[in-house]
């Protein structure tokens, strides 16, 4: 485990950026549409990731690889970001980091049918014990908060996006075994970039939407936390099992809901720690298993 800590340290990163994102998400929502934010998300983190200069140049792509990837950051970066926009809508940021928590078991699952990986016991009870955390936080909060309107929209919406993550996550891994993950990321996000300018012109959604400062430090946040999260995430699939750098987005919720609770000014609550010690030693189990023959 120890020479991969700084991949585990990295998909950590990702699924707490996740948590962050959505927050900040939901807070600006009602004021900019989704195609429009997901746009400046990721044309703020395809910059972000273009700084290092000196580094900025693409290998040489086979044309069918580099056709490959860009569609895989349409999906990635466009598609499951717009779905996840549109669900932020009705659903409170917890929820939703809930519903894309659920992307480990999808990971695993499909990992196994498409034997890319074995199937590993402990990886798999680690897995499920930090989703019954993430569970349990939902349930104490829906209990408080009851039904909201528009839900299935925005749950369907949600489940859509996840089923894609864990999609992705597989397909991705051939290509970072032969290009760099930094360039590969780059790829990937310019063309969901034009994809979603491309997009928001075809709806008459503005690219440039008129937004408060705070709102534009939200976006800007979203963005940054975007390109260096994606950065990260491709980076530590390079190195670890799908499922395992997938196991981290439990890791989403639990932040999101103390982030919810420290702008509302409250302190977090019992089952909040619960749940973050069960994600805890549910990611304790799922990083340090091996797999079974």
């Amino acid at each position: 485990m120890g020479k991969d800590l700084d991949a585990l340290a990295a998909a950590a990163a990702v699924g707490m950026l996740v948590g962050a994102a959505m927050v900040l998400t939901r807070m600006v929502s009602p004021d900019v549409p989704p195609a429009t934010l997901a746009f400046l998300r990721y044309l703020i983190g395809v910059l972000v990731l273009l700084l290092p200069f000196h580094r900025a140049r693409f290998p040489s792509y086979a044309p069918r690889d580099a056709a490959g990837i860009a569609v895989l950051g349409i999906f990635q970066f466009a598609i499951l970001i717009l779905l996840l926009n549109h669900a932020l809508i009705s659903l409170p940021a917890t929820t939703c980091a809930l519903v894309f928590s659920t992307m480990p078991l999808m990971t695993m699952c499909l990992a196994v049918m498409a034997r890319r990986e074995r199937f590993d016991a402990w990886r798999s009870a680690g897995i499920a014990m930090a989703f019954g955390g993430v569970a349990h936080l939902l349930l104490a909060a829906s209990a408080a908060a009851g039904t909201v309107r528009g839900a299935g929209f925005g749950i369907a919406a949600a489940v859509g996006a996840t089923i894609i993550g864990a999609s992705t996550s597989l397909l991705y891994r051939p290509y970072l075994r032969r290009y760099p993950a930094l360039a590969t990321c780059r790829l990937a996000m310019l063309a969901a970039v034009l994809f979603l300018s491309a997009y928001c012109l075809a709806a008459s959604e503005p690219l440039m939407p008129t937004l408060t400062s705070p709102q534009w430090l939200a976006v800007g946040f979203i963005g940054v936390s975007s390109g260096v999260g994606y950065f990260c995430w491709l980076w530590a699939l390079a190195k670890l099992d799908a499922s395992k750098v997938a196991a981290f987005q439990a890791l989403g919720p639990v932040t999101a809901a103390m982030l919810e609770a420290l702008l509302g000014k409250r302190l977090p609550s019992a089952d909040m720690m619960l749940a973050l010690a069960l994600v805890c030693l549910g990611l304790f189990l799922a990083t340090r298993s091996r797999a079974l023959p």
